[in-house]
């Protein structure tokens, strides 16, 4: 069928598949694995743009067929095949769905490997992630450099590069189809207090009136409404000494939230359903933020077995949202020290995800797409 919708640019009349209403046809690609998806905008104009649309998302998101994938800029050994010692960095995604892991390929003979320490971000549009600057893994100097994903095309395009070099900055996604890149440190490891959005359908970046503080490696997550909460990081004079303070950029402008981390060492920050989910190890490990400075809601206890947080992420959103979560463990399941748990938003128990050993490196930064 999709040999002959090719020959004939669609089917009779434009159809998507020959013999059926488009209503029924786009029912039945709907439910076809995101996996197929990229062949399938290769059989005709039709499928490209049905594929391509928001109403192929909503139908797929309906029928029960969508699919949360979740990408890891992840540290991985030189040439990804566990040998050497050189530090790499690769993007890997985890299809939550179907348990798939695979690494994301890009046109590396042109743009060379994923920088290291780069970090990665959901655009908020259902379909893009970026990539957003790192270290040069040659020269080891920091890299502007923006790469675009358009998840369901699997397909790449250079984006604007950051007006600025930028190291250890905090990077989200907002629910407006902006990336927000804030703080970190510049190339004389001054701690910086600016802020900068980047939009993906503009291919276009725009600056941020300063936070109140400088945040050197700070925890940046999304909030209600396209904003977002730059947590915790530390200024210049008191390296490593993260603060607990946190700040909020909505309405154009950022308001102080005053005492917002409840645990700076081991504690990872996510947007679950709109809300500041923390999670760190053992009872109470994963709490809920009600807007109301150190007022937290316990949730549950971190994952079992999880020695410390590396990197925690929200998924999804309404009934089927959850929580993702990669850190240590002590009994190197898997065959190495690192491992990974999902968790529904009603607080269901925790499963705790298989990581094959290639995908068992240190994660620097995560973002979740729902397809």
């Amino acid at each position: 069928m999709a040999m002959g919708a090719e020959e004939d640019g669609g089917g009779q009349e434009g159809e998507l598949i020959p013999g059926l209403p488009d209503d029924v046809a786009m029912e039945c690609l709907a439910r076809v694995p995101s996996r197929s998806h990229r062949r399938m905008r290769r059989v005709c104009r039709g499928w490209r743009g049905a594929v391509g649309s928001a109403e192929f998302r909503r139908r797929r998101r309906t029928a029960g067929a969508a699919e949360d994938i979740v990408f890891l800029v992840q540290a991985a050994p030189a040439g990804g095949d566990g040998k050497g010692s050189t530090p790499e960095c690769a993007l890997a995604a985890l299809n939550l769905t179907t348990g798939e892991w695979r690494r994301v390929k890009g046109p590396a003979e042109a743009w060379g490997p994923v920088p290291l320490f780069a970090q990665c971000a959901a655009a908020g549009d259902g379909r893009h992630v970026a990539v957003v600057g790192g270290w040069d893994p040659d020269t080891l100097r920091p890299t502007s450099d923006v790469r675009v994903l358009d998840v369901p095309a699997g397909t790449w395009r250079r984006g604007r590069q950051m007006p600025d070099n930028r190291s250890f900055f905090g990077c989200a996604g907002g629910g407006d189809g902006n990336v927000y890149v804030a703080g970190g440190h510049d190339e004389s490891k001054n701690a910086l207090r600016s802020a900068l959005a980047y939009s993906v359908a503009d291919d276009a970046w725009r600056a941020l009136p300063d936070m109140s503080e400088e945040r050197d490696e700070p925890q940046l997550v999304a909030t209600p409404g396209g904003g977002v909460l730059a947590a915790s990081g530390y200024p210049t004079e008191a390296q490593g000494a993260f603060k607990k303070t946190a700040e909020r950029f909505a309405a154009g402008a950022w308001t102080d939230e005053g005492d917002v981390v409840p645990d700076t060492a081991e504690t990872c920050l996510a947007s679950v359903q709109g809300k500041l989910w923390a999670v760190r190890a053992g009872k109470g490990g994963v709490r809920e933020w009600d807007g109301v400075p150190r007022a937290w809601r316990d949730v549950a206890a971190g994952p079992p077995g999880m020695e410390a947080c590396v990197k925690a992420v929200g998924v999804g959103d309404g009934d089927g949202a959850a929580l993702f979560v990669f850190g240590t463990v002590a009994d190197a399941a898997e065959g190495g020290k690192y491992s990974a748990w999902v968790m529904e938003a009603g607080g269901a128990p925790w499963k705790r995800v298989p990581v094959p050993s290639r995908f068992s490196g240190f994660v620097y930064s995560a973002a979740a797409v729902r397809i």
